[in-house]
């Protein structure tokens, strides 16, 4: 059964659907784009009522809220695929509905990269390096992340962190861990961070963490550098050098307690491998650039 099934995804159905698309807009209330191998482009508009019926359907399985006091909700969709969710008037347009599709099938190293590529890889991998996946959003950077997670041995135990279950993983022992927003009160929140320094007493072999984006970096760092080897992350970056420079800024911004040149010594001394992926106009994801410690 597809998601559009299950959910009720109405005039969204077909695109749901369709192998080929892999990531459905609908913006300014009823225009809709989708993106796939043929890059982005337009499709049959749905009306305001069609795109209220969708919102109601993805944000009542979900249990999220949506309205003019919560005008955002970020929901995760039964087949993994992501729905983000945006009303007026912080939608400046009209009602927003982004939906990222998830591929149900792993992409090998060689989507990614030459065998010559792909062996490095499988090396730094078995050698239980810090790896930094980074790219612009929907680069790539999850599905590779997920492709050399997946070449971990089955022996090691893994701790898993995200702050939705984006990674499709078959391994034998693992502990999977995600963030929690605040309630409308404001409690309950249950940060990355709260789940790194969590991770240190559950007896990880390696710990992922699917993006790094505030003071989680510190903590996991410290547990590299505290013989936590193998540890794998992504992080929205330009190229390899702003990889690094975002993780110290990250740090920083969240521990402002440390000077810059501890942090900035924490993350070289740290990181072992940096790959930049990047995607291509025919909607291909390709490294274009990595690093190892020695360039660092």
């Amino acid at each position: 059964m597809s998601v559009a099934t299950a959910v009720g995804l109405g005039p969204l159905q077909v695109h749901m659907d369709d192998a080929d698309v892999h990531e459905i807009m609908v913006v300014g209330g009823g225009r809709v784009f989708v993106e796939g191998t043929r890059g982005i482009r337009a499709v049959e508009p749905i009306t305001a009522d069609q795109a209220a019926l969708v919102i109601e359907r993805i944000t009542r399985f979900s249990g999220r809220r949506v309205d003019l006091m919560s005008p955002v909700a970020d929901v995760h969709l039964p087949d993994g695929s992501r729905a983000c969710v945006v009303l007026p008037p912080v939608a400046v347009d009209g009602a927003t509905i982004s939906i990222r599709k998830f591929s149900p099938s792993a992409l090998p190293l060689s989507a990614f990269t030459d065998e010559q590529g792909a062996r490095i890889l499988r090396q730094h991998v078995a050698a239980r390096r810090y790896i930094v996946v980074c790219g612009a959003t929907s680069s790539g950077k999850t599905s590779l992340l997920g492709t050399l997670v997946r070449r971990v041995p089955a022996r090691e135990r893994l701790v898993i962190i995200e702050d939705t279950t984006e990674l499709r993983l078959e391994h034998p022992h693992m502990v999977r861990l995600q963030t929690r927003p605040a309630n409308v009160d404001g409690a309950g929140e249950v940060t990355a961070r709260h789940l790194v320094r969590t991770s240190m007493r559950l007896r990880p072999d390696r710990i992922v963490v699917g993006e790094v984006r505030g003071g989680e970096v510190v903590d996991m760092l410290l547990a590299l550098t505290s013989g936590h080897d193998g540890c794998m992350t992504t992080v929205h970056a330009r190229s390899v050098k702003d990889a690094l420079e975002r993780l110290v800024t990250l740090a920083l911004r969240d521990n402002s307690q440390f000077p810059h040149q501890v942090l900035h010594d924490l993350v070289h001394r740290a990181v072992d491998v940096v790959v930049h992926v990047e995607r291509a106009h025919d909607g291909s994801r390709r490294i274009v650039d990595k690093i190892g410690r020695a360039h660092v």
